[in-house]
């Protein structure tokens, strides 16, 4: 094990976390868009045995789902912020070990 060694790219690590703000970004761009359908249209259902169908399998499966959006771009942003904090903590690492191999020479 003494042969292995760790490395990390600091800058491909804040690319990765510019990749996951850009998927958060389009997660809640879908939720709006399925939340403004969604409000522009309450009646689309109708009424009678369709509406009573419509409320009973679709509106819990369409909550879960604007939910489920909701948690999915919280927990992206949140990777995304700490991608970016294991970037800058391992390019100050860096920093500090080549700043102490020059005062070891």
């Amino acid at each position: 094990m003494s042969g292995d060694r760790f490395a990390a790219d600091p800058d491909r690590l804040r690319q990765s976390a510019q990749r996951l703000r850009a998927l958060q970004s389009r997660v809640q761009g879908l939720s709006s868009t399925v939340d403004q359908l969604a409000s522009r249209y309450p009646n689309a259902a109708g009424d009678g045995d369709f509406k009573e169908s419509y409320d009973t399998n679709y509106v819990p499966a369409s909550t879960a789902a604007k939910e489920f959006m909701a948690q999915l771009s919280t927990s992206v942003e949140e990777i995304a912020q700490d991608t970016t904090t294991v970037a800058r903590e391992l390019a100050d690492t860096e920093d500090t070990a080549t700043r102490e191999s020059r005062h070891q020479m």
